[in-house]
Protein backbone atom coordinates (compact mmCIF):
# COMPACT_ATOMS: atom_id res chain seq x y z
CA UNK A 1 0.00 0.00 0.00
CA UNK A 2 1.30 3.50 -0.75
CA UNK A 3 0.45 6.99 0.32
CA UNK A 4 -1.02 9.14 -2.39
CA UNK A 5 -2.32 12.64 -2.71
CA UNK A 6 -5.96 12.33 -3.79
CA UNK A 7 -7.40 15.02 -6.03
CA UNK A 8 -11.19 15.21 -6.01
CA UNK A 9 -13.44 15.69 -8.99
CA UNK A 10 -17.20 15.82 -9.37
CA UNK A 11 -19.40 18.73 -10.35
CA UNK A 12 -19.79 19.98 -6.79
CA UNK A 13 -16.03 19.77 -6.09
CA UNK A 14 -14.68 21.36 -9.23
CA UNK A 15 -15.33 24.67 -7.50
CA UNK A 16 -13.31 23.81 -4.39
CA UNK A 17 -9.86 23.59 -5.92
CA UNK A 18 -7.09 25.44 -4.12
CA UNK A 19 -7.21 29.21 -4.24
CA UNK A 20 -5.74 31.76 -1.90
CA UNK A 21 -7.55 35.00 -2.71
CA UNK A 22 -6.00 37.78 -4.73
CA UNK A 23 -3.16 40.16 -4.02
CA UNK A 24 -2.52 40.61 -0.30
CA UNK A 25 -5.85 39.14 0.80
CA UNK A 26 -5.60 37.67 4.33
CA UNK A 27 -7.77 34.66 3.40
CA UNK A 28 -5.83 31.77 4.96
CA UNK A 29 -4.13 29.05 2.96
CA UNK A 30 -5.15 25.52 3.92
CA UNK A 31 -2.89 23.50 6.20
CA UNK A 32 -1.05 20.68 4.43
CA UNK A 33 -3.41 17.95 5.64
CA UNK A 34 -6.39 20.35 5.33
CA UNK A 35 -7.53 19.50 8.84
CA UNK A 36 -9.20 22.89 9.20
CA UNK A 37 -11.39 22.18 6.15
CA UNK A 38 -12.85 18.93 7.46
CA UNK A 39 -15.42 20.22 9.91
CA UNK A 40 -18.57 22.27 10.30
CA UNK A 41 -20.40 23.78 13.28
CA UNK A 42 -23.84 22.25 13.86
CA UNK A 43 -26.91 24.04 15.22
CA UNK A 44 -30.32 22.51 15.84
CA UNK A 45 -33.46 24.48 16.74
CA UNK A 46 -36.69 23.03 18.14
CA UNK A 47 -40.26 24.30 18.24
CA UNK A 48 -40.15 24.85 22.01
CA UNK A 49 -37.26 27.30 21.63
CA UNK A 50 -34.47 24.87 22.52
CA UNK A 51 -31.17 25.45 20.72
CA UNK A 52 -28.47 22.75 20.63
CA UNK A 53 -24.99 23.42 19.28
CA UNK A 54 -22.45 20.80 18.35
CA UNK A 55 -19.76 19.82 15.91
CA UNK A 56 -19.77 17.88 12.67
CA UNK A 57 -17.52 16.91 9.79
CA UNK A 58 -17.72 16.00 6.12
CA UNK A 59 -17.39 12.42 4.90
CA UNK A 60 -16.68 11.42 1.29
CA UNK A 61 -17.57 8.26 -0.60
CA UNK A 62 -15.29 7.71 -3.57
CA UNK A 63 -15.97 6.05 -6.88
CA UNK A 64 -13.68 3.23 -8.11
CA UNK A 65 -10.00 4.11 -8.20
CA UNK A 66 -7.91 3.59 -11.34
CA UNK A 67 -5.59 0.68 -10.49
CA UNK A 68 -3.14 1.84 -13.14
CA UNK A 69 -2.89 5.42 -11.88
CA UNK A 70 0.52 6.41 -10.56
CA UNK A 71 1.21 9.32 -8.21
CA UNK A 72 -1.28 12.16 -7.67
CA UNK A 73 -4.44 11.71 -9.72
CA UNK A 74 -8.11 12.61 -9.90
CA UNK A 75 -10.70 10.54 -8.14
CA UNK A 76 -14.49 10.88 -8.28
CA UNK A 77 -16.52 11.63 -5.16
CA UNK A 78 -19.95 10.02 -5.41
CA UNK A 79 -21.47 11.19 -2.12
CA UNK A 80 -20.80 13.85 0.50
CA UNK A 81 -22.23 13.48 4.00
CA UNK A 82 -22.29 15.56 7.17
CA UNK A 83 -21.57 13.44 10.24
CA UNK A 84 -22.42 14.49 13.78
CA UNK A 85 -23.62 13.07 17.11
CA UNK A 86 -27.14 11.65 17.04
CA UNK A 87 -28.11 13.15 20.41
CA UNK A 88 -27.80 16.67 18.99
CA UNK A 89 -30.55 15.91 16.45
CA UNK A 90 -32.70 13.80 18.79
CA UNK A 91 -34.37 11.73 16.02
CA UNK A 92 -37.19 10.54 18.29
CA UNK A 93 -38.31 14.18 18.48
CA UNK A 94 -37.78 14.94 14.82
CA UNK A 95 -41.24 16.49 14.44
CA UNK A 96 -40.25 19.12 17.02
CA UNK A 97 -37.11 20.07 15.09
CA UNK A 98 -37.54 23.29 13.10
CA UNK A 99 -34.08 23.77 11.65
CA UNK A 100 -30.81 21.85 11.26
CA UNK A 101 -27.89 24.04 10.18
CA UNK A 102 -24.37 23.27 9.00
CA UNK A 103 -21.89 25.59 7.29
CA UNK A 104 -18.98 25.98 4.92
CA UNK A 105 -16.37 28.73 4.67
CA UNK A 106 -16.55 31.30 1.89
CA UNK A 107 -13.94 33.93 1.05
CA UNK A 108 -15.39 37.34 0.22
CA UNK A 109 -12.80 39.99 -0.52
CA UNK A 110 -10.50 40.27 2.48
CA UNK A 111 -12.57 38.27 4.96
CA UNK A 112 -14.17 34.87 5.50
CA UNK A 113 -17.89 34.23 6.03
CA UNK A 114 -19.98 31.20 6.93
CA UNK A 115 -22.28 30.03 4.15
CA UNK A 116 -25.14 28.40 6.03
CA UNK A 117 -27.18 25.40 4.90
CA UNK A 118 -30.56 24.87 6.57
CA UNK A 119 -32.78 21.78 6.60
CA UNK A 120 -36.27 21.49 8.07
CA UNK A 121 -37.38 18.33 9.86
CA UNK A 122 -38.80 16.66 6.73
CA UNK A 123 -35.77 17.38 4.55
CA UNK A 124 -33.46 16.23 7.33
CA UNK A 125 -35.43 13.02 7.92
CA UNK A 126 -35.22 12.09 4.24
CA UNK A 127 -31.41 12.40 4.38
CA UNK A 128 -30.74 11.11 7.88
CA UNK A 129 -29.04 7.72 8.24
CA UNK A 130 -28.64 6.04 11.63
CA UNK A 131 -27.11 2.82 12.91
CA UNK A 132 -29.40 -0.09 13.77
CA UNK A 133 -28.10 -0.15 17.33
CA UNK A 134 -29.89 2.69 19.09
CA UNK A 135 -27.01 3.31 21.52
CA UNK A 136 -24.59 4.32 18.77
CA UNK A 137 -24.43 8.11 18.88
CA UNK A 138 -23.71 8.71 15.19
CA UNK A 139 -25.89 10.54 12.64
CA UNK A 140 -25.06 10.79 8.94
CA UNK A 141 -26.82 13.28 6.63
CA UNK A 142 -26.54 12.98 2.84
CA UNK A 143 -25.92 16.50 1.45
CA UNK A 144 -24.59 15.62 -2.02
CA UNK A 145 -27.42 17.17 -4.04
CA UNK A 146 -27.59 20.24 -1.79
CA UNK A 147 -23.93 21.04 -2.35
CA UNK A 148 -24.31 20.51 -6.09
CA UNK A 149 -26.96 23.23 -6.16
CA UNK A 150 -26.01 25.60 -3.35
CA UNK A 151 -22.30 25.83 -4.06
CA UNK A 152 -22.99 27.72 -7.26
CA UNK A 153 -24.69 30.60 -5.48
CA UNK A 154 -21.64 32.25 -3.85
CA UNK A 155 -19.79 31.98 -7.16
CA UNK A 156 -22.52 34.00 -8.82
CA UNK A 157 -21.91 36.65 -6.13
CA UNK A 158 -18.15 36.57 -6.82
CA UNK A 159 -17.40 34.87 -3.50
CA UNK A 160 -14.98 31.94 -3.27
CA UNK A 161 -15.37 28.58 -1.56
CA UNK A 162 -12.43 27.88 0.70
CA UNK A 163 -10.86 24.44 0.57
CA UNK A 164 -12.81 21.74 2.33
CA UNK A 165 -12.06 18.11 2.83
CA UNK A 166 -13.76 14.96 4.07
CA UNK A 167 -12.82 11.88 6.03
CA UNK A 168 -13.15 8.67 4.00
CA UNK A 169 -12.81 4.91 4.22
CA UNK A 170 -9.27 4.97 2.79
CA UNK A 171 -8.22 6.50 6.12
CA UNK A 172 -9.66 3.67 8.24
CA UNK A 173 -7.25 1.82 10.55
CA UNK A 174 -5.92 -1.23 8.75
CA UNK A 175 -6.10 0.44 5.34
CA UNK A 176 -3.52 3.08 6.22
CA UNK A 177 0.17 2.30 6.87
CA UNK A 178 -0.11 4.42 10.02
CA UNK A 179 -0.18 2.32 13.16
CA UNK A 180 -2.22 3.57 16.16
CA UNK A 181 -1.72 2.19 19.67
CA UNK A 182 -2.98 3.00 23.17
CA UNK A 183 -1.02 5.98 24.49
CA UNK A 184 -0.88 7.67 21.08
CA UNK A 185 -1.97 11.26 20.66
CA UNK A 186 -5.39 11.97 19.14
CA UNK A 187 -6.67 15.16 17.57
CA UNK A 188 -10.31 16.13 18.15
CA UNK A 189 -11.52 18.79 15.70
CA UNK A 190 -14.68 20.71 16.42
CA UNK A 191 -16.31 23.68 18.12
CA UNK A 192 -16.11 23.25 21.93
CA UNK A 193 -18.33 25.76 23.74
CA UNK A 194 -19.04 27.25 20.31
CA UNK A 195 -15.39 28.36 20.13
CA UNK A 196 -13.69 29.00 16.78
CA UNK A 197 -11.47 31.55 15.05
CA UNK A 198 -14.19 34.08 14.21
CA UNK A 199 -12.11 35.95 11.63
CA UNK A 200 -10.97 32.94 9.61
CA UNK A 201 -13.85 30.64 10.67
CA UNK A 202 -11.44 27.88 11.69
CA UNK A 203 -12.28 25.12 14.20
CA UNK A 204 -10.47 24.23 17.41
CA UNK A 205 -7.96 21.38 17.28
CA UNK A 206 -7.57 19.78 20.71
CA UNK A 207 -5.37 16.84 21.68
CA UNK A 208 -6.32 13.73 23.61
CA UNK A 209 -4.87 10.32 24.34
CA UNK A 210 -6.10 6.94 23.09
CA UNK A 211 -6.78 4.46 25.91
CA UNK A 212 -8.35 1.53 24.06
CA UNK A 213 -6.54 -0.73 21.56
CA UNK A 214 -8.18 -0.15 18.17
CA UNK A 215 -10.84 -2.80 17.57
CA UNK A 216 -11.44 -3.47 21.27
CA UNK A 217 -15.00 -2.66 22.36
CA UNK A 218 -14.90 -0.45 25.44
CA UNK A 219 -17.48 -1.74 27.95
CA UNK A 220 -18.88 -3.94 25.18
CA UNK A 221 -19.80 -1.01 22.93
CA UNK A 222 -18.71 -0.16 19.37
CA UNK A 223 -16.60 2.59 20.92
CA UNK A 224 -13.16 3.40 22.34
CA UNK A 225 -12.08 5.26 25.47
CA UNK A 226 -9.97 8.40 25.29
CA UNK A 227 -8.41 10.84 27.71
CA UNK A 228 -10.15 14.05 26.67
CA UNK A 229 -11.87 16.77 28.67
CA UNK A 230 -15.44 17.35 27.54
CA UNK A 231 -16.77 20.75 26.57
CA UNK A 232 -20.33 21.43 25.52
CA UNK A 233 -20.45 21.73 21.73
CA UNK A 234 -17.72 19.12 21.18
CA UNK A 235 -20.22 16.32 20.53
CA UNK A 236 -19.96 15.13 16.93
CA UNK A 237 -16.32 16.19 16.56
CA UNK A 238 -13.99 14.33 14.22
CA UNK A 239 -11.38 12.13 15.93
CA UNK A 240 -8.15 11.37 14.04
CA UNK A 241 -4.65 10.22 14.86
CA UNK A 242 -1.96 12.87 15.09
CA UNK A 243 -0.83 13.60 11.48
CA UNK A 244 2.52 12.15 10.51
CA UNK A 245 4.79 11.80 7.47
CA UNK A 246 5.81 8.24 8.37
CA UNK A 247 3.89 4.96 8.00
CA UNK A 248 4.72 1.33 8.74
CA UNK A 249 2.93 -1.07 6.36
CA UNK A 250 2.05 -4.57 7.51
CA UNK A 251 4.52 -6.17 5.08
CA UNK A 252 7.40 -4.37 6.76
CA UNK A 253 9.55 -1.39 5.95
CA UNK A 254 8.83 2.30 6.27
CA UNK A 255 6.85 4.60 4.00
CA UNK A 256 7.03 8.36 3.80
CA UNK A 257 4.50 10.90 2.56
CA UNK A 258 5.21 14.43 1.35
CA UNK A 259 1.98 15.61 2.95
CA UNK A 260 1.13 14.59 6.53
CA UNK A 261 -1.41 11.77 6.77
CA UNK A 262 -3.72 10.59 9.56
CA UNK A 263 -6.07 7.76 10.49
CA UNK A 264 -9.79 8.45 10.84
CA UNK A 265 -10.73 6.91 14.17
CA UNK A 266 -14.30 7.94 14.90
CA UNK A 267 -16.95 10.35 16.16
CA UNK A 268 -16.72 12.00 19.58
CA UNK A 269 -19.79 11.64 21.82
CA UNK A 270 -18.84 13.13 25.17
CA UNK A 271 -18.08 12.04 28.73
CA UNK A 272 -18.37 8.49 29.94
CA UNK A 273 -21.16 7.74 32.43
CA UNK A 274 -21.63 5.29 35.28
CA UNK A 275 -25.29 5.23 34.33
CA UNK A 276 -27.60 7.37 32.18
CA UNK A 277 -27.29 10.36 34.50
CA UNK A 278 -24.10 10.30 36.54
CA UNK A 279 -20.87 11.09 34.67
CA UNK A 280 -17.64 9.44 35.76
CA UNK A 281 -15.95 12.86 35.88
CA UNK A 282 -12.49 11.53 35.14
CA UNK A 283 -11.95 13.66 32.02
CA UNK A 284 -12.46 10.53 29.92
CA UNK A 285 -14.53 10.44 26.78
CA UNK A 286 -16.17 8.09 24.31
CA UNK A 287 -15.46 7.90 20.59
CA UNK A 288 -17.67 5.78 18.36
CA UNK A 289 -15.63 3.72 15.91
CA UNK A 290 -15.09 4.89 12.33
CA UNK A 291 -16.98 1.94 10.81
CA UNK A 292 -20.25 3.12 12.36
CA UNK A 293 -20.37 5.89 9.75
CA UNK A 294 -20.44 3.34 6.92
CA UNK A 295 -22.86 1.19 8.90
CA UNK A 296 -25.29 4.13 9.16
CA UNK A 297 -24.99 4.91 5.44
CA UNK A 298 -26.00 1.34 4.57
CA UNK A 299 -29.30 1.79 6.40
CA UNK A 300 -32.24 3.57 4.70
CA UNK A 301 -33.00 7.17 5.70
CA UNK A 302 -35.27 7.76 8.66
CA UNK A 303 -38.07 9.07 6.43
CA UNK A 304 -38.69 7.24 3.14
Amino acid sequence: MRFQLIFLTVALLLMTASFFGQGSSPIPQPDQANLTGLTTPIEVKFSDGRLLQGSGFFYFEFGPDDPNAQGPHWRAVTHVYVVTAKHIIQPTRLKELTKFTYAMRVGDGDHVNWHLFDLNSTDLGKRLHLCKKDEIDVAVIDVTDILNTEMRKPLEQRAQWLNFNGANSDEFPGKSPIQVQPGDDLVVIGYPSGFYDQFNKLPALKTGLLNTPIGLHYNGRDAFLMDFKYREGSSGSLIISKPTHIGFPKDGGIQSSIQPQYVFLGVYEGETYWNDVESQRADMGIGWYFYNVEEAIKNPPLIR
